[in-house]
């Protein structure tokens, strides 16, 4: 049932008591493909998805084989219910003053969750949410000892909000990012539970394994982290492994276009053939770019979706939502170098994670260095001098709240424009700085970081801790003065 915030301290009770029919699908084995190094014994989520368009739901019965690897005996299981911030004005972080028209042409629309039956090791169990906007499940569990596997089950529907956003339909593409719940990084002997705020991407996952089952009412395109592919029982299935979240675009509009990065295969989903074909293109070059540069593309495939939202981009393992503006012919070279930027975070949030809400910088800056890379891998040395002049020198004269630094958390900054301009921005700078300090420049450190940390979470202490290494000297004046010193 639908959960109210009012009461600060409220816990929202959670099972209906009334039984609702959803639908208990049958499923073929997808085939889960992966690079050989990918580790083994991940939280394993198996989801069925089945878009109801007429009513704006999604009906989703997901099962998650979790094995606790925390260290502790844990007494409850936390998951994170993102869509439910979409219930109201008040936690909607596409209902801020700077994004409320653009993400809501027509209005507030709400969404949220409505769980119907959560059962562990096939007894039912019930949850509670332990925050006001109802984004952080608590689920009580028989003690659960370190090393030991357990199997939940959920089923529920989601109301989809008529929403320009990273969740949200508008104008006939479904964008279902960040809906599925997930367990969250758990650290320092308890589940993260970060509020999802506009700013930033505020979201802290360990790599899981997904396999995926969605239907589809006729004549609807669906595009997914996991390569899809369509079976005689009319679903589309697939499997990602090692993924941080799995995030669908959906389309009677999508025109799809495909292309080969040695063995990832790219598809690109937009409402022309001439976008897609852009896109698959540009998304073509950028991945074989950065596997030169920082080693081998993670996943198997690499879907780049037309979206309709405010925003340049917003990366997932394996998919990438760019803004339908860029995709007007005359905003083709924006649409490029935003691919390319989405296409960087495959290795900067997907194959190596790191704190997006306290250190922002570790993944954005990352990957807003690998585009300036490709444009001049591309385009050749002029147009990476003229990108850089925009994207990083200028940021570091502009004038900013003093107190703003990029290595600030997301709840530092009060717009969009900050936020970009100091994390993005004066964030590559740093880069920009190790390029002319290391004898091999940026890349062949942020090759040997990517090899280092594969699949894995990383603190800014061990992102210094491995340059000081990597240099031969202590750098952390000069990441105390690019990162913490207001310029």
């Amino acid at each position: 049932m639908l959960c109210s915030r009012r009461g600060k301290a409220a816990l929202c009770a959670l099972i209906a008591s009334a039984a609702l029919a959803l639908w208990l699908l049958l499923r073929p084995a997808a085939p889960v493909s992966a690079a050989p190094d990918t580790p083994e014994g991940l939280t394993a989520y198996d989801v069925t998805v089945k878009l109801l368009p007429e009513t704006r739901e999604i009906a989703v019965t997901e099962t998650i084989v979790y094995r606790n690897d925390t260290g502790d005996t844990l007494d409850q299981l936390t998951l994170r219910t993102f869509l439910n911030a979409y219930r109201d004005e008040e936690s909607s972080p596409a209902a801020t003053q700077e994004f409320f028209d653009a993400c809501y042409p027509e209005g507030f629309s709400p969404g949220y969750l409505t769980v119907y039956e959560i059962f562990w090791n096939g007894q039912r169990v019930t949850g509670s949410f332990a925050d006001d906007a109802c984004t952080v499940l608590a689920v009580p569990l028989p003690p659960l000892a370190d090393g030991e596997v357990g199997e939940m089950t959920l089923r529920f529907t989601g109301q989809i909000p008529a929403c320009a956003h990273r969740t949200g339909e508008t104008h006939g593409i479904w964008q279902l990012g960040n809906v599925i719940p997930q367990i969250p990084l758990y650290q320092d002997h308890a589940f993260r539970t970060d509020a999802y705020i506009p700013i930033g991407d505020p979201f802290v996952s360990p790599c899981a394994d997904y396999t995926v089952h969605l239907f589809l009412p006729e004549g609807y395109v669906p595009a997914c982290s996991a390569l899809l592919q369509k079976a005689a029982d009319g679903g589309w299935h697939g499997s990602i492994r090692a993924a941080r979240d799995v995030a669908l675009c959906v389309s009677r509009d999508y025109k799809i276009a495909s292309a080969r990065a040695g063995s990832t295969v790219i598809r690109a989903y937009a409402r022309s053939d001439a976008g897609a074909r852009a896109a698959a293109d540009d998304a073509r070059r950028a991945v074989e770019t950065f596997q030169a540069l920082y080693g081998p593309y993670p996943y198997p495939s690499l879907s780049v979706c037309e979206a309709d939202f405010p925003f340049g981009g917003m990366e997932y393992s394996g998919l990438v939502m760019v803004s339908g503006d860029y995709f007007a012919q005359e905003k083709r070279d924006t649409l490029e170098v935003t691919v390319a930027h989405e296409a960087a975070h495959q290795w900067f949030y997907g194959l190596v994670g790191s704190d997006q809400v306290f250190s922002p910088w570790q993944d954005e800056a990352l990957c807003q260095w690998a585009a300036l890379r490709y444009v001049r891998k591309m385009y050749g040395q002029g147009s990476y001098e003229t990108l850089k002049y925009y994207q990083v020198d200028a940021p570091m004269m502009e004038n900013v709240p003093g107190s703003l630094t990029p290595g600030s958390p997301i709840d530092y900054f009060g717009t969009l424009g900050d936020y970009s301009t100091v994390v993005y921005g004066r964030g590559a700078a740093l880069l920009a700085a190790l390029d002319e300090m290391l004898p091999k420049g940026a890349d062949d450190f942020l090759r040997a970081y990517a090899d280092a940390y594969r699949y894995q979470f990383v603190t800014r202490q061990e992102f210094e801790a491995l340059l000081n290494r990597y240099a031969g000297m202590d750098c952390s004046p000069l990441l105390l003065d690019y990162l913490d010193t207001a310029h």
